[in-house]
């Protein structure tokens, strides 16, 4: 029987380095669909326990799929994770032979979950909803540079490219809401989200892309997951303020925004909200609390499919 094995692949834009824990495995192909099969032959033989790569903007997201759909158990995961633990593991070297090893040996001793398959269309609304932030943050910059401009010509410039981004935004607007549209499952959850006061289409669009998990995990791990969870910071007689960290970025951004407008027209938060801030809370700890709060109520209406019903979702989370 032959050994089980944790691959290692460090992703680049044009190669894949692959490496195993315990040692044994080592090639380099190209980052290409024909690079992919060449990969997958070297692994077909081998008795795989896990294949764990880093989350590299998108490089490897082709390789994900290819992988997946051989059936292979595929982990993508944070690259400040494995940084963190070659650090601990006192290896400061980087190259990319190094970091397929340290990739592989983080996947032997920690043993991140296996990531599900996606399907198709929620893929299609992710690149579709993170197009349109890309959009709307150069917006934000070409508004922001007109009232310093005197040139005439310059100001003609950066008035002509916010026309055109707000005509883009407008249109991948239209393409998301088809492409939701276009799906039941999709289709389906957009109207239980969107029927809670303060989430609006970019919320539930964002959700549904970049979050989802949501219904499938419960309070505390979706929290966490969205990066609004607070963390405890004690040590010996010292006790410091818990604070949220990590999660993903995207949507905590949406989340602030939605409780900021749940604050204002949802009874439940509103309430939450007023009782957090008559107990002295600061505004940037109840705001917080009211997203953690938002989720945590629309991660139970989606897995019991069930829309807004005032206080029901809050009861039952």
């Amino acid at each position: 029987m032959s050994e089980i094995l944790y691959v290692g692949i460090d992703v680049a834009k044009d190669s894949l380095v692959v490496a195993s824990a315990p040692a044994g495995l080592h090639c380099t192909v190209p980052n290409t669909p024909q690079g992919h099969r060449r990969l997958l032959k070297c692994l077909q033989d081998q008795a795989i326990a896990g294949v764990v790569l880093e989350a590299t903007g998108g490089y490897e997201r082709d390789l994900v799929a290819f992988l997946l759909e051989a059936q292979l158990p595929v982990r993508v995961v944070n690259p400040r994770q494995v940084r963190d633990y070659a650090r601990a593991d006192n290896q400061l070297a980087k190259t990319d032979a190094i970091d397929a090893e340290v990739i592989a040996r983080f996947a032997q001793s920690i043993k991140p979950p296996p990531r599900p398959q996606p399907p198709p269309e929620t893929v299609a609304l992710a690149e579709l909803v993170s197009r349109r932030r890309q959009l709307l943050d150069l917006l934000t910059q070409e508004t922001n540079r007109l009232p310093m401009v005197r040139f005439y010509n310059v100001r003609k410039s950066i008035t002509k490219m916010i026309k055109t981004l707000k005509f883009q935004i407008k249109e991948l607007d239209q393409i998301i809401l088809e492409q939701i549209r276009d799906s039941d499952e999709l289709r389906a959850k957009d109207e239980i989200l969107r029927s809670v006061p303060g989430v609006g289409p970019q919320t539930s669009a964002m959700l549904l892309s970049h979050l989802p998990e949501l219904g499938r995990l419960n309070r505390q791990e979706i929290a966490a997951l969205a990066g609004v969870a607070p963390w405890d910071r004690r040590s010996g007689q010292w006790v410091g303020q818990a604070r949220t960290w990590g999660g993903r970025p995207e949507v905590r951004s949406v989340l602030y925004m939605a409780a900021l407008t749940a604050y204002r027209c949802n009874p439940v938060l509103r309430q939450f909200a007023l009782r957090l801030k008559a107990e002295g809370k600061a505004h940037k700890v109840f705001i917080t609390a009211c997203m953690r709060k938002l989720l945590v109520i629309l991660n139970t209406m989606i897995r019991n499919l069930q829309p807004w019903h005032h206080e029901k979702p809050q009861k039952k989370s």
